[in-house]
């Protein structure tokens, strides 16, 4: 092996260096270089197999001895089962060469399921039809009625012991000695006496006089109106009696002046 690598490497260099050679030179050196190397491995036989066993082929009798002409038949059967709802049932006819049937069954929803087919050379063809109304009831379920059982309560004898009788216990009340401690004394403090201080005097002042001014009094009009309405002369008393009542004697000043002034309240500032 390391004698064909050492031709291949050698022959490789050789191809590299020459600028003359060509692929088709390459090529074959390649092949002649892979023969080389598949001589060296050995060969081995091809392994010898056992050989396949020979079974005889199995005989079966002819099949025209199984051809039966056709016969008819026909067949009924039906389950009612109230306990377990279980309701159905089956029926079929036939003539030899067509087979006619109907079978039933009530679903769990009320409904009846009732298929009715036809079976001949041509193939099956079957036609379902439901009767009634699907309905969903709740379900109650209903259990027997057991009878409760009765026991006997048990009589357990009742022991017979004596009661026990136990001393009162008596215990003098303990004694503790009185602890003698001196009676504890408070000083007495006299009671403290406040200064009286006189009574303060306000100085009284007069009472303010102001001047009294005589109400102004303005002069009449003396243009005469023509008077249109009856009413007018109505209106011109009532301004003439509004202006005397308003006309009052003037207040004079010696009036004044003698009033009497008035005193401010004294406040009460006796000592506590």
């Amino acid at each position: 092996m390391h004698q064909c690598f050492h031709i291949f490497w050698t022959l490789a260099n050789t191809i590299a260096i020459s600028s003359l050679a060509t692929m088709k030179q390459f090529v074959i050196i390649a092949a002649l270089v892979a023969v080389a190397l598949a001589s060296d491995r050995p060969y081995y036989p091809k392994p010898a197999y056992y050989p396949k066993p020979a079974y005889p082929s199995p005989a079966y009798p002819a099949a025209d001895g199984y051809d039966y002409a056709p016969m008819p038949y026909s067949f009924d059967w039906a389950v009612l089962d109230q306990a377990s709802y279980n309701d159905f049932g089956h029926k079929e006819t036939s003539d030899g060469n067509v087979v006619t049937g109907t079978y039933y069954v009530v679903l769990p929803d009320g409904r009846r399921q009732v298929v009715t087919y036809k079976a001949d050379d041509y193939g099956y063809v079957a036609d379902v039809k439901y009767e009634g109304e699907a309905t969903y009831p709740e379900y109650k379920p209903s259990y027997p009625a057991y009878p409760k059982p009765a026991y006997a309560p048990p009589a357990y004898p009742k022991p017979a012991y004596p009661t026990p009788a136990y001393p009162k216990p008596t215990y003098a009340p303990p004694a503790y000695p009185k602890a003698s401690y001196p009676e504890p004394s408070y000083p007495s403090y006299p009671r403290p006496s406040y200064p009286a201080y006189p009574r303060p005097a306000y100085p009284s002042y007069p009472r303010p006089s102001y001047p009294s001014y005589p109400k102004p009094s303005y002069p009449v009009s003396t243009t005469t109106e023509v008077v249109t309405e009856t009413a007018a002369p109505v209106v011109k008393e009532a301004e003439v009696a509004v202006e005397a009542v308003a006309v009052t004697e003037p207040v004079s000043e010696t009036a004044v002046a003698a009033a009497e002034p008035i005193a401010e309240p004294e406040t009460s500032t006796d000592a506590v």
